[in-house]
Protein backbone atom coordinates (compact mmCIF):
# COMPACT_ATOMS: atom_id res chain seq x y z
CA UNK A 1 0.00 0.00 0.00
CA UNK A 2 1.28 3.47 -0.88
CA UNK A 3 2.46 5.46 2.14
CA UNK A 4 3.66 8.70 0.56
CA UNK A 5 4.24 10.75 -2.51
CA UNK A 6 7.52 12.64 -2.76
CA UNK A 7 8.37 15.42 -5.19
CA UNK A 8 11.86 16.80 -5.67
CA UNK A 9 11.97 19.94 -7.76
CA UNK A 10 14.24 22.64 -9.16
CA UNK A 11 13.04 26.23 -9.58
CA UNK A 12 14.92 28.96 -11.43
CA UNK A 13 15.14 32.54 -10.12
CA UNK A 14 16.72 35.02 -12.55
CA UNK A 15 16.98 38.10 -10.30
CA UNK A 16 15.08 38.40 -7.01
CA UNK A 17 15.06 38.27 -3.23
CA UNK A 18 12.10 35.95 -2.72
CA UNK A 19 12.35 35.58 1.06
CA UNK A 20 14.30 38.24 2.95
CA UNK A 21 15.88 37.76 6.36
CA UNK A 22 16.05 41.16 8.09
CA UNK A 23 17.23 44.71 7.50
CA UNK A 24 20.78 45.87 8.22
CA UNK A 25 20.71 49.64 8.08
CA UNK A 26 19.15 50.38 4.71
CA UNK A 27 19.93 46.94 3.24
CA UNK A 28 17.27 44.22 2.96
CA UNK A 29 19.24 41.01 3.52
CA UNK A 30 18.45 37.73 1.77
CA UNK A 31 18.05 34.56 3.81
CA UNK A 32 21.31 32.60 3.55
CA UNK A 33 22.96 29.55 5.05
CA UNK A 34 26.72 29.16 5.49
CA UNK A 35 28.54 26.19 3.94
CA UNK A 36 31.53 24.44 5.59
CA UNK A 37 33.94 26.35 3.34
CA UNK A 38 32.56 29.68 4.59
CA UNK A 39 30.61 30.59 1.45
CA UNK A 40 26.89 31.28 1.68
CA UNK A 41 23.92 30.13 -0.40
CA UNK A 42 20.46 31.72 -0.43
CA UNK A 43 17.37 29.83 0.61
CA UNK A 44 13.60 30.27 0.70
CA UNK A 45 12.12 29.11 3.98
CA UNK A 46 9.65 26.25 4.20
CA UNK A 47 7.24 28.62 5.93
CA UNK A 48 7.32 30.98 2.95
CA UNK A 49 6.73 28.11 0.52
CA UNK A 50 3.80 26.82 2.57
CA UNK A 51 2.31 30.32 2.48
CA UNK A 52 2.65 30.41 -1.31
CA UNK A 53 1.02 26.98 -1.64
CA UNK A 54 -1.85 28.11 0.59
CA UNK A 55 -2.37 31.19 -1.56
CA UNK A 56 -2.41 29.15 -4.75
CA UNK A 57 -4.96 26.73 -3.22
CA UNK A 58 -7.14 29.75 -2.54
CA UNK A 59 -6.65 30.92 -6.13
CA UNK A 60 -7.85 27.49 -7.26
CA UNK A 61 -11.14 27.87 -5.41
CA UNK A 62 -10.57 26.49 -1.92
CA UNK A 63 -11.60 28.77 0.98
CA UNK A 64 -8.93 29.05 3.67
CA UNK A 65 -9.51 28.81 7.41
CA UNK A 66 -7.75 32.06 8.36
CA UNK A 67 -10.75 34.43 7.97
CA UNK A 68 -12.65 32.22 10.41
CA UNK A 69 -9.98 32.12 13.14
CA UNK A 70 -10.46 33.90 16.46
CA UNK A 71 -7.72 36.40 17.38
CA UNK A 72 -7.12 37.48 20.96
CA UNK A 73 -3.94 39.45 21.54
CA UNK A 74 -1.11 37.29 20.21
CA UNK A 75 -3.20 34.10 20.25
CA UNK A 76 -4.87 32.81 17.10
CA UNK A 77 -7.38 30.02 17.54
CA UNK A 78 -8.13 28.23 14.27
CA UNK A 79 -11.65 27.01 13.52
CA UNK A 80 -10.45 23.35 13.63
CA UNK A 81 -12.67 22.10 10.85
CA UNK A 82 -10.15 20.32 8.59
CA UNK A 83 -12.94 18.48 6.78
CA UNK A 84 -14.10 21.93 5.63
CA UNK A 85 -10.81 23.82 5.15
CA UNK A 86 -8.11 22.32 2.93
CA UNK A 87 -5.31 24.31 4.58
CA UNK A 88 -6.12 22.84 8.01
CA UNK A 89 -6.12 19.38 6.46
CA UNK A 90 -2.89 19.65 4.46
CA UNK A 91 -0.86 22.09 6.57
CA UNK A 92 -2.09 21.41 10.10
CA UNK A 93 -2.94 23.75 12.96
CA UNK A 94 -2.44 24.37 16.66
CA UNK A 95 -5.15 25.30 19.13
CA UNK A 96 -3.29 27.49 21.69
CA UNK A 97 -5.26 25.91 24.51
CA UNK A 98 -3.30 22.73 23.71
CA UNK A 99 -6.41 20.66 23.27
CA UNK A 100 -6.31 20.19 19.51
CA UNK A 101 -3.27 19.96 17.28
CA UNK A 102 -2.65 18.57 13.81
CA UNK A 103 0.84 18.05 12.45
CA UNK A 104 1.02 18.84 8.76
CA UNK A 105 0.79 15.76 6.51
CA UNK A 106 2.46 17.88 3.80
CA UNK A 107 6.15 18.22 4.71
CA UNK A 108 8.02 20.99 2.88
CA UNK A 109 11.77 21.54 2.83
CA UNK A 110 13.36 24.94 2.43
CA UNK A 111 14.23 25.69 -1.18
CA UNK A 112 18.02 25.89 -1.13
CA UNK A 113 20.13 27.61 -3.78
CA UNK A 114 22.64 25.40 -5.56
CA UNK A 115 25.15 28.20 -6.16
CA UNK A 116 26.89 30.60 -3.72
CA UNK A 117 25.58 34.09 -3.10
CA UNK A 118 27.68 36.63 -5.03
CA UNK A 119 26.83 39.74 -3.02
CA UNK A 120 24.68 41.44 -5.66
CA UNK A 121 22.44 44.32 -4.59
CA UNK A 122 19.60 46.28 -6.13
CA UNK A 123 19.57 50.03 -5.47
CA UNK A 124 16.24 51.71 -4.87
CA UNK A 125 15.46 55.40 -4.36
CA UNK A 126 12.52 57.59 -3.50
CA UNK A 127 12.96 61.24 -4.49
CA UNK A 128 11.24 63.86 -2.38
CA UNK A 129 10.93 65.92 -5.56
CA UNK A 130 8.08 63.64 -6.57
CA UNK A 131 6.20 64.79 -3.46
CA UNK A 132 6.29 68.48 -4.27
CA UNK A 133 9.58 69.35 -2.56
CA UNK A 134 12.71 70.85 -4.08
CA UNK A 135 15.22 68.47 -5.66
CA UNK A 136 17.78 69.62 -3.06
CA UNK A 137 15.63 68.00 -0.37
CA UNK A 138 17.08 64.68 -1.52
CA UNK A 139 15.28 61.43 -0.84
CA UNK A 140 15.54 57.93 0.54
CA UNK A 141 17.94 55.32 -0.78
CA UNK A 142 17.86 51.63 0.05
CA UNK A 143 19.47 48.42 -1.15
CA UNK A 144 18.16 44.88 -1.50
CA UNK A 145 20.36 41.82 -1.77
CA UNK A 146 19.36 39.73 -4.77
CA UNK A 147 20.51 36.61 -6.55
CA UNK A 148 20.23 34.53 -9.70
CA UNK A 149 20.10 30.89 -8.69
CA UNK A 150 18.63 27.44 -9.12
CA UNK A 151 16.75 26.29 -6.02
CA UNK A 152 16.15 22.69 -4.97
CA UNK A 153 13.24 21.65 -2.77
CA UNK A 154 11.31 18.58 -1.67
CA UNK A 155 7.68 17.96 -0.73
CA UNK A 156 6.61 14.79 1.08
CA UNK A 157 2.92 13.96 1.58
CA UNK A 158 1.81 11.35 4.13
CA UNK A 159 -1.02 9.72 2.21
CA UNK A 160 -2.68 7.96 5.15
CA UNK A 161 -3.18 11.29 6.93
CA UNK A 162 -4.65 13.39 4.12
CA UNK A 163 -8.37 13.77 4.79
CA UNK A 164 -8.15 11.60 7.92
CA UNK A 165 -8.49 13.25 11.34
CA UNK A 166 -7.80 11.53 14.66
CA UNK A 167 -9.93 12.25 17.75
CA UNK A 168 -7.20 14.28 19.47
CA UNK A 169 -6.77 16.45 16.37
CA UNK A 170 -10.40 17.52 16.21
CA UNK A 171 -11.56 17.13 19.81
CA UNK A 172 -14.11 14.44 19.02
CA UNK A 173 -14.63 10.90 20.22
CA UNK A 174 -14.00 9.14 16.91
CA UNK A 175 -11.79 9.49 13.86
CA UNK A 176 -13.29 11.35 10.93
CA UNK A 177 -12.32 10.46 7.36
CA UNK A 178 -13.32 12.29 4.21
CA UNK A 179 -14.74 10.36 1.23
CA UNK A 180 -12.02 9.11 -1.16
CA UNK A 181 -13.01 11.50 -3.94
CA UNK A 182 -12.49 14.52 -1.68
CA UNK A 183 -9.12 13.22 -0.49
CA UNK A 184 -7.99 12.69 -4.08
CA UNK A 185 -9.22 16.13 -5.18
CA UNK A 186 -7.29 17.85 -2.39
CA UNK A 187 -4.08 16.13 -3.41
CA UNK A 188 -4.66 16.90 -7.07
CA UNK A 189 -5.22 20.58 -6.27
CA UNK A 190 -1.99 20.63 -4.23
CA UNK A 191 -0.13 19.35 -7.28
CA UNK A 192 -1.74 22.06 -9.40
CA UNK A 193 -0.73 24.66 -6.79
CA UNK A 194 2.89 23.55 -7.17
CA UNK A 195 2.57 23.93 -10.93
CA UNK A 196 1.43 27.56 -10.40
CA UNK A 197 3.84 28.45 -7.61
CA UNK A 198 4.92 32.07 -7.18
CA UNK A 199 5.03 34.60 -4.37
CA UNK A 200 7.31 35.85 -1.65
CA UNK A 201 8.34 39.40 -0.83
CA UNK A 202 8.99 42.37 -3.11
CA UNK A 203 6.87 40.94 -5.93
CA UNK A 204 5.92 44.47 -6.98
CA UNK A 205 9.45 44.97 -8.37
CA UNK A 206 11.14 41.55 -8.15
CA UNK A 207 8.50 39.16 -9.40
CA UNK A 208 9.74 35.56 -9.48
CA UNK A 209 8.28 32.43 -11.07
CA UNK A 210 8.85 29.55 -8.65
CA UNK A 211 7.04 26.89 -10.65
CA UNK A 212 9.40 23.92 -11.12
CA UNK A 213 11.69 23.61 -14.11
CA UNK A 214 12.43 19.99 -13.18
CA UNK A 215 10.53 17.55 -11.00
CA UNK A 216 10.98 13.98 -9.86
CA UNK A 217 7.73 12.43 -8.59
CA UNK A 218 7.54 9.13 -6.75
CA UNK A 219 4.77 7.23 -5.02
CA UNK A 220 6.38 5.08 -2.34
CA UNK A 221 5.59 2.18 -0.02
CA UNK A 222 7.42 4.06 2.74
CA UNK A 223 7.58 7.63 4.02
CA UNK A 224 10.95 9.07 3.09
CA UNK A 225 12.12 12.31 1.40
CA UNK A 226 14.07 10.31 -1.18
CA UNK A 227 14.96 13.32 -3.36
CA UNK A 228 15.95 15.73 -0.59
CA UNK A 229 19.72 15.42 -1.13
CA UNK A 230 19.58 13.95 -4.64
CA UNK A 231 19.33 17.12 -6.73
CA UNK A 232 22.51 18.92 -7.73
CA UNK A 233 23.67 20.98 -10.69
CA UNK A 234 26.62 22.97 -11.98
CA UNK A 235 26.96 25.80 -14.48
CA UNK A 236 28.73 25.17 -17.76
CA UNK A 237 28.90 27.16 -21.01
CA UNK A 238 26.05 29.44 -19.97
CA UNK A 239 23.62 26.62 -19.06
CA UNK A 240 22.69 24.68 -15.98
CA UNK A 241 23.77 21.02 -16.04
CA UNK A 242 21.78 18.57 -13.90
CA UNK A 243 24.05 16.09 -12.15
CA UNK A 244 22.48 12.69 -12.61
CA UNK A 245 24.61 10.45 -10.39
CA UNK A 246 23.04 11.41 -7.02
CA UNK A 247 19.52 11.23 -8.48
CA UNK A 248 20.11 7.81 -10.04
CA UNK A 249 21.66 6.59 -6.79
CA UNK A 250 18.55 7.67 -4.84
CA UNK A 251 16.27 5.93 -7.34
CA UNK A 252 18.28 2.71 -7.12
CA UNK A 253 18.47 2.89 -3.33
CA UNK A 254 14.67 2.98 -3.11
CA UNK A 255 14.07 0.57 -5.96
CA UNK A 256 12.16 -1.85 -3.72
CA UNK A 257 9.89 0.91 -2.40
CA UNK A 258 9.02 2.74 -5.62
CA UNK A 259 5.49 2.14 -6.92
CA UNK A 260 5.33 4.85 -9.57
CA UNK A 261 7.87 7.39 -10.85
CA UNK A 262 7.55 10.37 -13.18
CA UNK A 263 9.90 13.11 -14.29
CA UNK A 264 9.17 16.57 -15.62
CA UNK A 265 11.73 18.59 -17.57
CA UNK A 266 11.20 22.05 -19.04
CA UNK A 267 12.96 22.44 -22.41
CA UNK A 268 15.80 24.91 -22.82
CA UNK A 269 16.85 25.07 -19.15
CA UNK A 270 19.52 22.37 -18.91
CA UNK A 271 22.54 21.95 -21.14
CA UNK A 272 22.43 18.15 -20.81
CA UNK A 273 18.73 17.77 -21.61
CA UNK A 274 19.24 14.82 -23.95
CA UNK A 275 21.33 12.97 -21.35
CA UNK A 276 18.67 13.63 -18.69
CA UNK A 277 15.93 12.15 -20.87
CA UNK A 278 17.97 9.10 -21.84
CA UNK A 279 19.18 8.32 -18.30
CA UNK A 280 15.91 8.85 -16.46
CA UNK A 281 13.79 6.98 -19.02
CA UNK A 282 15.05 3.77 -17.39
CA UNK A 283 13.25 4.72 -14.17
CA UNK A 284 10.06 6.45 -15.32
CA UNK A 285 8.36 8.51 -17.99
CA UNK A 286 10.06 11.83 -18.83
CA UNK A 287 7.63 14.60 -19.81
CA UNK A 288 7.42 18.37 -19.57
CA UNK A 289 6.74 19.61 -16.04
CA UNK A 290 3.07 20.43 -16.56
CA UNK A 291 2.54 17.10 -18.35
CA UNK A 292 4.29 15.24 -15.53
CA UNK A 293 2.17 16.98 -12.90
CA UNK A 294 -0.90 16.13 -14.96
CA UNK A 295 0.16 12.48 -14.96
CA UNK A 296 0.82 12.74 -11.21
CA UNK A 297 -2.74 13.99 -10.72
CA UNK A 298 -3.99 10.95 -12.62
CA UNK A 299 -1.81 8.72 -10.45
CA UNK A 300 -3.24 10.29 -7.30
CA UNK A 301 -6.71 9.74 -8.75
CA UNK A 302 -6.24 6.02 -8.24
CA UNK A 303 -5.62 6.25 -4.50
CA UNK A 304 -8.13 4.85 -2.00
CA UNK A 305 -9.99 3.05 -4.76
CA UNK A 306 -11.43 -0.41 -4.09
CA UNK A 307 -8.94 -3.13 -5.05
Amino acid sequence: MSKSIVIGYLAKVSAANVNASHTEGNVVVAKKVTLPDGSTIPYISGQALRRMLRDRLEDLGYPLSEPFAQVSGQEVTPPVRPWEFVDEDLFGYLDPSGGRRRTSPVRVSAAVGLFPFQGDRDLGTRSFERFGQAMEAGGNMFETELYANLFKGTILVELDRVGAFKPLEIGQDAERVLPPDQRRKRLQTLLEALNLLWGGGRTARMLADLSPKFIAYARLKVKHPVFLEALAAHYEDGRYVLELEPLVNALQKFNGYREHVLFGLEPGIFGNEAEIRTTLASYGTVLTVHEALGQAKQDVGGLWSPS
